[in-house]
């Protein structure tokens, strides 16, 4: 097996399960299954999207190494000149170059844009939540996130983040997302959250969407890639 071949991304999840899961809990039978099933996946995605976070930053996590049980960081060069350079693994000799590397996330959702506090509190959340309504709020709380990637607005909403970790275009999550199934034992925290996401997800796309199609902004951080 070449090398390359070992290096794999958590996949984006399902509207399917994620709707599934929502209608179980507005009917108050929440899926606990389910749910663990879902908030694992979301949380494997988040740790790919930290990964490339950290690549891009010049460590190069080892896939061989991990699978191991070892964790070993690769320091890379970000010279732009240094794309053909190898990336070698001390520990096991398992070796790739940067532009080998850069191809397994491109066109993938996997750019943590300004969103990046966001995936990580989830990697801290999810394993500490001890009941299932903390990992619903867990859940929640991510999938209704959003980037805030503008250098001079830094409030200003970019794109939800859900685009990340949900199949589809951003059209679709964001419809999606709007659709999902709350029900009267959704908890006051819950409750806020789509509150505070049906607000943001109104700037986005007063303050955003117009502001991009009818101003020449020139301030966007996220690659042109994050829109297909």
């Amino acid at each position: 097996m070449p090398d390359i071949d070992e290096v794999t991304w958590a996949p984006r999840i399902s509207k399917a399960q994620i709707r599934r899961l929502y209608e179980s809990d507005a009917l108050g039978m929440l899926d606990e299954e389910l749910l663990a099933d879902v908030g694992t996946r979301l949380f494997q995605r988040c740790r790919s999207i930290v990964e490339v976070h950290e690549a891009r930053q010049g460590q190069v996590r080892c896939p061989r190494c991990e699978r191991s049980g070892r964790e070993t960081l690769i320091a890379r060069s970000k010279d732009p000149g240094a794309r053909e350079a190898q990336i070698l693994c001390p520990a096991c000799g398992w070796q790739v170059t940067w532009i080998e590397y850069a191809r397994t996330f491109k066109r993938r959702q996997l750019n943590s844009g300004g969103a990046m506090s966001a995936f990580q509190e989830y990697i801290q959340r999810w394993p500490a939540a001890r009941t299932p309504e903390l990992k619903m709020v867990a859940v929640d709380r991510l999938i209704h996130a959003f980037h805030f990637s503008l250098y001079k607005l830094p409030d200003l909403p970019t794109r939800p983040a859900g685009v990340n970790l949900i199949k589809g275009k951003l059209s679709d999550v964001i419809q999606f997302l709007e659709e999902l199934s709350y029900g009267p034992g959704s908890s006051a925290e819950r409750n806020q959250v789509r509150l505070e996401w049906q607000q943001t997800l109104e700037t986005f796309r007063k303050d955003f969407l117009e502001g991009l199609l009818y101003r020449q902004t020139e301030e966007v951080e996220a690659d042109t890639e994050d829109w297909n």
